[in-house]
């Protein structure tokens, strides 16, 4: 947490940005399959969880699968109906962005990891794996969508356009969660942006932001 020191959100307990979120519980899956730094660390996938298990939305778009684990938590935690699409680079991707990515940003998933942890999981019914670079996909495709989490590219232009595209295709009284608020300065700089003109809080003790749109 001596890290995540960008962004100018005050940080909240996450019972005080969602209200009842205290009394959820929530089932986490394969608790210790992540790697530090690729992924959401343990607190930040039981905040995420409970939120999904108090606003129980029917229609998630993830931006960023990685290796599924935050995918996974999301079916795990969603209600029997909810259907989860997730968004990534396809597999046979040869490096052309849409938007440019300095090298040192690129935290494209390398090789057939790409949603490794569902593809065998009793939950991949419930999950969609899209292949795409998000500032090329067809965000219309399958929208609206009751929330919306963003953890893929992290440079300000596609943090800035995967921003918009999700806002457009949430639907009324919908949720935009961003990852990495605080720790990395580009995702920052944009949500601190948007909270000019829509509710957002920051969770604290996590690098989640929360926006109401």
């Amino acid at each position: 947490m001596a890290r995540w020191s960008f962004g100018s959100l005050e940080r909240e307990p996450a019972h005080a940005v969602l209200a009842g979120i205290e009394t959820m519980d929530v089932r986490v899956m394969r608790s210790f399959d992540r790697q530090p730094g690729m992924s959401l660390d343990p607190a930040e996938v039981l905040v995420l969880s409970a939120m999904v298990r108090l606003l129980e939305p029917r229609k998630i778009l993830e931006i960023g699968t990685y290796d599924g684990n935050t995918t996974l938590n999301l079916a795990a935690n969603s209600p029997p109906d909810a259907r989860i699409f997730t968004l990534d680079l396809p597999t046979d991707w040869h490096g052309d962005f849409a938007l440019e990515v300095p090298g040192i940003q690129n935290n494209a998933a390398v090789g057939d990891i790409t949603g490794i942890q569902f593809r065998d999981s009793p939950l991949r019914d419930k999950i969609t794996q899209l292949f795409d670079d998000s500032a090329r996909f067809d965000w219309d495709r399958f929208a609206p969508f009751d929330l919306v989490f963003i953890d893929g590219a992290h440079t300000y232009d596609y943090v800035r356009s995967d921003t918009r595209n999700a806002l457009r295709v949430l639907r009324p009284g919908g949720t935009l969660v961003w990852h990495d608020y605080g720790m990395l300065e580009d995702v920052s700089r944009l949500v601190d942006e948007t909270a000019a003109h829509i509710r957002v809080h920051a969770i604290q003790g996590t690098r989640l932001a929360v926006g109401f749109p």
